[in-house]
């Protein structure tokens, strides 16, 4: 406990600087602990490539009705406001099960400031659930730093290892195998979502991002009245990215027809981003002028989407998911017409809760409540001009408030 109570002030002025109401509440599903496999592979520093399936539409299905349309736009307005703090999980005494325990954090690229964020707020967690030591080291993506990170937790002799982000399971598989014999289990976040536990690891900590997905086709579709030309640009090789492709995918051809529109996807490669593939995007758009909507998967492809469609001349609107300072930047200059913002706060502090958890030895929780929030260049304006709490550098820093603060803390502390 540390740094609680200098953390626990500024959050408490932080929370009582907007007047909004609202919570983003979600519903557990899914199973999250997974079996080791022993079908293990060679590091390797490549990824392999997400399979996706393409988003097709049924030209039997009824036509989406008003009726539904006004209550896909209910939905939407209920992911507007700060969100408050819900969890569905019960307390459970931290330091009882924390004290002297030592746990890695292993991210796949700190070079990324959403990742380098997360990192550093999942160290501030974790001490204040009473975690002895956190481990962390700087990564660059590849398989090698992740398995080194993880040799380094079997020296350690961690209790916990948590791999964060798209760090490819296969690549690593045989180094997950080595901590898992020395009795450390490995945990991972920030990759699968609930319906879907990740491979060899023990346990996936459940976070909705297949919501993201279905908030992006429900944008769309409220937004042109139910008849949608969409092109989604997903991330091939990142298990993320394909997460909230399925949540759209679902949503999408849950709630169109044939005759209300169509989706085209790009599945792009990590290789690809700023690095051709704009021109891609730029073909899909000269090759069919009618599409309305760009959709995209993944934050970091954001610029390359944005870029594609002035060069193709398109009126095409761009939406997004994610939690980078780009991403954040991209709505609040209106390149974005919407962004499903991701906490990378309230991420960090849900990955620490279920670790604490994972030790305690009780039933785990379905879903982690970590919100989503739908932001715009208005809304962000309405934020910047209503808020008068502590100082701070950039809007996301502000965005989802500090409930998580205390909320977890009284979880931890009951």
């Amino acid at each position: 406990m540390k740094r609680i109570m200098a953390v626990l002030l500024t959050a408490a002025i932080a929370a009582s600087a907007f007047a909004m109401a609202g919570c983003d509440k979600t519903d557990g599903t899914g199973e999250s602990k997974s079996e080791s496999s022993s079908d293990s592979k060679p590091p390797a520093e490549e990824s392999s490539e997400i399979s996706v399936a393409e988003v097709s539409v049924d030209a039997s299905k009824p036509k989406i009705t008003h009726a539904q349309i006004q209550e896909l736009s209910q939905k939407i307005n209920d992911y507007r406001s700060v969100p408050e703090f819900i969890s569905t999980a019960g307390p459970v005494d931290a330091d009882s099960v924390t004290d002297g325990k030592k746990i890695a954090f292993i991210p796949d690229n700190t070079g990324l400031v959403f990742t380098q964020l997360v990192t550093d707020i999942f160290k501030d967690a974790a001490d204040t659930a009473g975690f002895d030591k956190v481990i962390t080291s700087e990564a660059d993506g590849t398989a090698a730093a992740a398995g080194s990170a993880l040799s380094d937790a079997v020296e350690q002799q961690v209790s916990l290892a948590m791999l964060f982000g798209d760090i490819n399971k296969d690549s690593v598989s045989s180094y997950i195998e080595v901590t898992q014999a020395n009795g450390i289990e490995v945990l991972s976040a920030g990759c699968a979502g609930v319906e879907q536990a990740d491979r060899f690891v023990d346990y996936t900590v459940p976070i909705n991002y297949e919501l993201a997905g279905e908030l992006m086709a429900d944008w769309t579709i409220i937004k042109n009245s139910g008849r949608v030309n969409a092109l989604a640009i997903n991330r091939g090789d990142s298990v993320l990215s394909g997460t909230i492709f399925n949540g759209f995918k679902k949503e999408f051809e849950t709630c169109l027809n044939a005759e209300s529109g169509y989706c085209t996807t790009i599945n792009a490669s990590s290789i690809e981003i700023g690095n051709g593939l704009a021109n891609k995007i730029k073909q899909a758009l000269q090759n069919d002028t009618n599409i309305n909507y760009i959709i995209v998967m993944d934050d970091s492809m954001i610029s390359d989407a944005v870029s594609a469609a002035d060069q193709a001349g398109s009126k095409a609107k761009i939406i997004s998911t994610g939690g980078s300072p780009e991403a954040f930047d991209a709505a609040q200059n209106g390149n974005l017409e919407m962004l499903v913002a991701q906490s990378y706060e309230w991420i960090a502090y849900a990955a620490a809760d279920y670790a604490v958890r994972v030790l305690a030895g009780g039933e785990l929780p379905k879903e982690q409540d970590v919100p989503l929030r739908i932001i715009t260049a208005d809304s962000i304006a309405k934020d910047i001009s209503s808020y008068s709490g502590p100082d701070y550098d950039h809007y996301y820093e502000i965005c989802f408030g500090a409930a998580y603060v205390w909320g977890y803390y009284n979880l931890w502390n009951p």
